[in-house]
């Protein structure tokens, strides 16, 4: 889904409100937002899908995202969907200060600011003609950190009346904040290295030149030959020392998605679980009122272990989906622990390892068919390779057939240098071309809102790469299935 459709779809499902519970609701706007982060999504659709999300909470409400530039001091409008376009237009290029409204102030302060009416409150007093035409009372403004050192902007929530927030609205402030905070940083960070990227690109280019240039030189004659030698080793030297700036930026990128990927994985879980229990506290607060008052009735009671019951049931849930996560971000590390090393027969361990996936494939029509020549002998892991076979038969099971069903293949084939080609060939949906490139990315996935984590094939090529000691290659296309060939030597690295 590109960013287009996927901003298309927020909208509808913000705009929905179909009787689900809003901490529901809530939370599927949230993974829709969080989709659209990793997809690299425009930074305003973004944001924009992130205000009609908190707006559809709370009745009368209106949102706006401002941006602070990068000088620290002016601002310029990031997402106002329902508010005026006369009065977003105002605010670009405004100052931040210590009496600039309740964003102005918020950002400048780094803390938020709650106006619960603007006509009387001091911090308005040189701004009341922007919002009086429209009708606006209460804005309460929240500032956007970067790792709680650097704002990048302000969220702000408006009401038409004299309003304070209670503990739903602050809620969603902590809620839209964090959420607004993971967007622009993502922004950020890939403009920062866009135009790092740019710089070092630049860099080869002029030394590529210089030593073209030398090059020539270095042919014009004997006199100039030492020289251009002398050139032309620098221009080498300098050229080495621009790639290896490339190569590192590129590892940074990589480490940045990883750690981002985490948080995000993270977010959902942990912050369920933070609402739950926020939800049972105020059910608490109010049972200890009624008790209080000597006005518990066995409704009240009942309502109340109703809702501790839901409650426990979302932290178990969510607790346990964080460990799973945990469990599953171990196995990214390519010194995971390997299993017994051994002598075995190829067609044997592929037969037995299939034997005890079968019955789940075959309960969604998918039926396996095995090509392994007999006599192939491996001194390898076994374990590790049953292991990343599964994690093959079911990343084509989840992506490839959908639910019609359809045949996955696995091939062995001895090549010229002795290794072993072993590949898990499907005739499925394919994958799209530009997805090839980052199948292996951890944390990449067409499938987020699904509930996958996209660690799958990256623990696969850990497993192939680092315990195996093999490369692994991915054919596809749309329509025409895909191919994933393992490349085995017979005799694992690390052997006596």
């Amino acid at each position: 889904m590109d960013p287009d459709e996927t901003l298309a779809a927020a909208r509808r499902e913000m705009g929905d409100a179909d009787g689900r519970p809003r901490s529901e609701r809530l939370q599927a706007g949230q993974a829709r937002v969080l989709e659209m982060v990793a997809r690299s999504a425009p930074l305003a659709e973004t944001l924009e899908a992130l205000t009609l999300l908190i707006e559809a909470q709370s009745e009368g409400l209106y949102c706006s995202v401002l941006l602070l530039d990068e000088d620290g001091i002016h601002v310029h409008p990031g997402a106002g969907p329902h508010l005026p376009a006369t009065y977003m237009q105002a605010l670009d290029g405004y100052p931040i200060g210590p009496v600039c409204g309740s964003c102005g102030t918020a950002m400048y302060r780094r803390e938020p600011v709650i106006v619960c009416d603007i006509l009387s409150d001091p911090l308005w007093a040189d701004y009341k003609m922007l919002v009086e035409p429209h009708g606006f009372r209460a804005c309460w403004s929240t500032p956007i950190f970067l790792e709680r050192d650097t704002v990048l902007g302000s969220f702000a929530m408006y009401y038409k009346e004299v309003r304070s927030p209670g503990p739903e609205d602050t809620e969603l402030i902590g809620v839209a904040t964090h959420l607004a905070g993971i967007a622009i940083e993502r922004t950020r960070r890939e403009e920062q290295l866009r135009r790092h990227r740019d710089h070092l690109e630049q860099l080869v280019q002029e030394r590529t030149a210089q030593l073209v240039d030398a090059k020539e030189r270095a042919e014009a004659g004997v006199t100039a030959l030492s020289e251009a030698n002398h050139e032309l080793a620098a221009a080498l030297h300098s050229l080495s020392r621009a790639q290896e700036e490339l190569v590192r930026s590129k590892k940074l990128a990589a480490l940045g998605s990883l750690v981002a990927g985490i948080a995000h994985e993270l977010n959902t879980p942990i912050g369920n679980s933070l609402m739950a229990i926020s939800t049972l506290a105020d059910r608490r607060e109010q049972l200890a009122a009624l008790l209080g008052a000597g006005t518990v009735k066995r409704s009240a009671l009942d309502a109340f272990l109703d809702d501790v019951r839901e409650a426990s049931d979302i932290l178990s849930r969510n607790l346990q989906r964080a460990a799973g996560l945990i469990d599953s971000f171990k196995q990214i590390s390519v010194e995971q622990p390997r299993s017994a090393r051994r002598r075995f027969m190829l067609d044997e361990l592929v037969a037995e390892t299939m034997l005890h996936v079968q019955g789940a494939l075959d309960r969604r029509g998918i039926a396996v068919r095995q090509d392994i020549p007999s006599g192939i002998v491996f001194d390898s892991y076994p374990g590790s390779l049953a292991q990343a076979l599964v994690g093959l038969t079911d990343n084509a099971a989840a992506h490839a057939f959908g639910e019609r069903g359809g045949e996955i293949a696995i091939v062995a084939r001895i090549a010229d240098d002795g290794r072993v080609a072993l590949s898990v060939r499907d005739d499925g949906a394919g994958i799209a071309p530009e997805h090839l490139d980052r199948i292996f990315d951890p944390f990449f996935t067409t499938r987020l809102a699904a509930g996958n984590c996209g660690l799958g094939l990256n623990v696969i090529h850990n497993i192939v790469s680092g315990i195996l000691g093999g490369g692994i290659a991915v054919d596809s296309a749309p329509a025409r299935g895909t191919t994933v060939t393992l490349t085995l030597p017979v005799e694992a690295p690390g052997g006596e």
